[in-house]
């Protein structure tokens, strides 16, 4: 009974017994100003006066702090903190989804570009313009792999010997 009664707060008899008294006196009081009042009705509006109080009660502030909050989720910031790495990841999961359309997807041109912008950094050589020094340097599956039609995404250990090779440059 306590919890199906915990919303209306700690309601108790005497108070009820008093909202009672009060309701009679004031329809005491009525019938001797000549206005005529029910009886029940008046019992009825303090009930109700008295239950609004006690929820109205039960609602305040607790005086006892609440314990602290722990949240555990798979979205902390350490989860995956290299924005560009995780993007980087998504694009490569996109194109591993497409089987036969790796060609045309950003995953493979932002390769091509990463390894043409480390090649003139780095050696001044440009993939178009100096293709053997390129191919000399990178490898020849890594060249094919960057200058050639490439339908399928690549398996993990294949991209990362690309990777290996382009990382030395």
């Amino acid at each position: 009974m306590k919890e199906f009664l915990a919303p209306f707060g700690r309601l108790r008899l005497w108070p009820a017994v008093g909202a009672v008294a009060a309701a009679g006196f004031f329809w005491v009081l009525g019938l001797l100003s000549g206005v005529d009042f029910s009886l029940w009705q008046l019992v009825l509006l303090a009930l109700a006066a008295l239950l609004a109080n006690s929820v109205v009660n039960g609602m305040r502030a607790d005086t006892e702090k609440a314990p602290e909050l722990i949240v555990r989720t798979v979205n902390e910031p350490s989860w995956r903190p290299f924005t560009e790495v995780n993007r980087w990841e998504d694009r490569l999961i996109f194109a591993e989804a497409k089987p036969g359309r790796f060609e045309g997807t950003n995953a493979k041109r932002q390769l091509v570009e990463l390894a043409a912008e480390r090649l003139r950094l780095r050696r001044g050589l440009s993939l178009t313009g100096q293709p053997d020094e390129c191919r000399a340097l990178l490898g020849e599956r890594t060249f094919q792999f960057l200058t050639g039609p490439v339908p399928d995404c690549p398996t993990p250990w294949q991209l990362d010997e690309h990777l290996q090779a382009i990382e030395e440059i």
